[in-house]
């Protein structure tokens, strides 16, 4: 489960740091800068996985 919860940490996290950008447009002394706040919940995947383990303990997923 630890693998499971930590790939998913890892992807969102991948998503959230190649997502956010600043970058300059026009004048390249007065740089056009973006200040981008972004939060991701991930409260509920802990459950979520935990369900899929179970799941493929049991022979559910064919």
């Amino acid at each position: 489960m630890k693998m499971v919860t930590r790939s998913i940490a890892m992807f969102l996290a991948a998503i959230v740091l190649t997502g956010c950008t600043v970058k300059a447009v026009g004048d390249p002394e007065r740089p056009i800068t973006i200040n981008a706040n972004v939060v991701v919940d991930i409260r509920g995947l802990k459950q979520t996985a935990t369900n899929i383990e179970d799941m493929v303990a049991q022979g559910a997923v064919k």
